[in-house]
């Protein structure tokens, strides 16, 4: 009989931070306003950055975060995956993937990127997308 208590007490605790998640996303999607792409891919050297690579992380990323009040969530280049999306690596890591996949992007090799093992925001990932080799061109 403990252990229903315990597996019910753990399913509490789950919703209810999950909720709490849920309302803080909203709150600084309603701060935010309209998700704007344009000052999103303003935050990046448009010339040296591919921007398909900036417009498909931020569609992804937008994506995961869901919508609020039927607004997608305003994505910004200086999001931490950490501190604003709290989202799990392994969330992270299918994003990279998705884009990689989708855009010829060789994922071999990576830990000679100079941004390997420092991805921490959105910014970042488009930056260690952009500097990975192309597979087209091996």
């Amino acid at each position: 009989m403990t252990y229903i208590y315990v597996i019910l007490g753990i399913i509490v605790f789950i919703v209810v931070l999950t909720a709490i998640n849920r309302r803080r996303m909203k709150v600084l999607a309603l701060e935010r306003g309209e998700p704007n792409i344009c000052s999103y891919a303003r935050s990046f050297d448009f010339r040296n950055v591919d921007t398909k690579i900036m417009r498909e992380v931020y569609n992804l990323v937008q994506e995961w975060a869901g919508k609020y009040e039927d607004i997608p969530f305003p994505v910004q280049a200086d999001d931490t995956f950490d501190g604003i999306y709290r989202m799990d690596p392994d969330d992270l890591d299918d994003i990279y993937f998705e884009v990689a996949e989708k855009l010829g992007i060789s994922k071999e090799n990576s830990e000679a990127n100079p941004y390997y093992d420092k991805v921490e925001t959105v910014k970042d990932l488009v930056l260690f997308l952009n500097d990975q080799p192309r597979v087209n061109n091996e």
